[in-house]
C-alpha cells in the first residue's frame, strides 16, 4: 500500500498550515524586551526612589516580615498596555478580601527618569478611584526615579527586560506582576492582564508564609507587549486565522485519507467475492 507516506506527507502539510510562522518584524520588536523569572533571588533594597508625595523613600522601607510586597513597573505616559495592566490590578485589589496597606503592600515604579512624583499622583488618584478603598491610599505607592541606574538595578533584579525607542519615545517591554516576601526575596510572577482576586490573593497569602511559586512552564512566555499592542493584536488574530485554514485543512485531508484507506481495506474482500463467485 502506498498510502502511508502520502498521509505522512499530509499531516505535516496541515501542522505546517496550522503553526503560525515567525514574524520578522515582531522578532524585531521584541529584542531586548522580555521578563526572565528569577525566583528565589533578592532584590536590593537600598535603591532610592521617590514616592507619589515628593518624599525620598528606600525599597526596604516596604517591607516587613510576613508582609508580601506587590510590584508593578509601568510608566504613567504609556499610550497602550500599562493602563489596561494597571486598571486590572486595581479591579483585582477591588476586589479581593486583603487590602493594601494591611495584609500587603503594593508599588508602581515608573521605568521612565523624566516622570516625577507629580505626573505619579495623578496617575496613583486614577487607579484608586477603581479600587475604591480608602485603606489602598497608604498602601499603593507610585514611585519614580530621576536616576535611571537605581530603575535598572531594580529591573534587572526582577528579570525585566525593557528599552527605550527613541524613534516613537515610548518603552517597549512586557506586561508582568512581581510578588516579593518580607525578607525582599521574589516568590512569584504573574503575567499579561486579567488578574484573578482569588489567585492573586492565594499567591500574596502563599509568599507572605515564605512560599514560593513555580516557574511557568508555558513556553509562551509573557506574551502581551506594552509597545505597538495594535500591531501584536493584529498578528493574533492573523494567526487565528490561519489556525482556522490550517483545521480546515486538516478535516479535508482527513477525510480524504479515511475515505482512500476505506476503500483499500475494502480490496482484498472485494476480490474475495469475486473468486468466490467464479
Amino acid at each position: 500500500m502506498y498510502f502511508k507516506p502520502i498521509l505522512l506527507t499530509l499531516v505535516a502539510t496541515a501542522l505546517a498550515a496550522v503553526a503560525p510562522a515567525q514574524d520578522p518584524q515582531l522578532e524585531y520588536e521584541l529584542q531586548g524586551v522580555d521578563v526572565i523569572e528569577r525566583i528565589g533571588e533578592k532584590i536590593p533594597l537600598d535603591l532610592a526612589f521617590t514616592d507619589d508625595n515628593g518624599r525620598s523613600v528606600k525599597l526596604a522601607q516596604y517591607l516587613k516580615p510576613g508582609r508580601p510586597l506587590l510590584i508593578t513597573l509601568n510608566y504613567a505616559d504609556c499610550p497602550r498596555l500599562c493602563s489596561y495592566q494597571l486598571n486590572d490590578l486595581a479591579k483585582a485589589m477591588r476586589d479581593m478580601e486583603w487590602v493594601a496597606g494591611s495584609e500587603f503592600v503594593a508599588i508602581t515604579v515608573s521605568v521612565n527618569p523624566a516622570e516625577t512624583y507629580k505626573t505619579s499622583k495623578q496617575a496613583k488618584l486614577r487607579y484608586l478611584g477603581i479600587v475604591g478603598k480608602a485603606e489602598a491610599d497608604a498602601g499603593w505607592h507610585f514611585l519614580t526615579s530621576e536616576s535611571d541606574a537605581d530603575i535598572h538595578a531594580l529591573t534587572d533584579a526582577l528579570g525585566f527586560q525593557y528599552r527605550f525607542d527613541p524613534e516613537t519615545g515610548e518603552y517597549r517591554h512586557k506586561a508582568a506582576l512581581f510578588i516579593v516576601n518580607g525578607d525582599g526575596v521574589i516568590s512569584h510572577y504573574l503575567r499579561n492582564l486579567a488578574y484573578n482576586p482569588v489567585d492573586l490573593q492565594a499567591q500574596l497569602k502563599a509568599s507572605s508564609e515564605g512560599k514560593m511559586g513555580q516557574p511557568s512552564q508555558d513556553d509562551s512566555g509573557f506574551g502581551l507587549n506594552c509597545f505597538a499592542l495594535e500591531y501584536t493584536d493584529n498578528i493574533s488574530r492573523a494567526f487565528n486565522m490561519m489556525r482556522v485554514g490550517g483545521v480546515g485543512i486538516l478535516l479535508f485531508l482527513f477525510s480524504f485519507v479515511g475515505y482512500w484507506w476505506y476503500r483499500e481495506l475494502r480490496k482484498p474482500r472485494e476480490e474475495q467475492v469475486q473468486a468466490e463467485a467464479t
